[in-house]
């Protein structure tokens, strides 16, 4: 036994002998009271030896990439909380005294800029992407 058998091991290294274990057992390699056994056994290891003696009868699988987990893309603002928090200022603006044509005019404003600013960036970006392939 080397120095290597004898390191505690840790729920990483546990996760990983189980994924082992449930690949060998998806193969038809294991019954099910052997799957089920050895997999007691690793949540109860010590040592890396007493994970690795659970695949001494097994053949060596190719180690598998650890799986990336993206977060999912975050698209553009959903339009609905914003138009909500508007109204609710302009209302309350109103209830004050200010003048309903000065909230038109600022969501005008602000349609005209947005519609703008998407605009260009399109262009820009599809000219760049035109321009990485020629």
């Amino acid at each position: 036994m080397s120095n290597f058998d004898n390191l505690r091991v840790g729920e990483a290294d546990r996760e990983e002998a189980s994924a082992r274990l449930a690949e060998h057992y998806s193969t038809g390699r294991l019954s099910d009271d052997d799957y089920y056994e050895r997999l007691d056994a690793v949540w109860s290891a010590k040592v890396r030896a007493d994970l690795e003696m659970l695949f001494t009868d097994l053949p060596r699988t190719a180690p598998q990439p650890p799986q990336v987990v993206r977060r999912p893309r975050r698209g553009r603002p959903r339009a609905f909380p914003l138009v909500a928090c508007f109204l609710l200022v302009a209302i309350g603006l109103m209830v004050m005294g200010v003048p309903w044509w000065v909230f038109a005019a600022i969501a005008v404003g602000a349609l005209v800029f947005r519609k703008g600013r998407h605009h260009g960036h399109h262009h820009g970006h599809h000219g760049r992407r035109h321009h990485q392939f020629i």
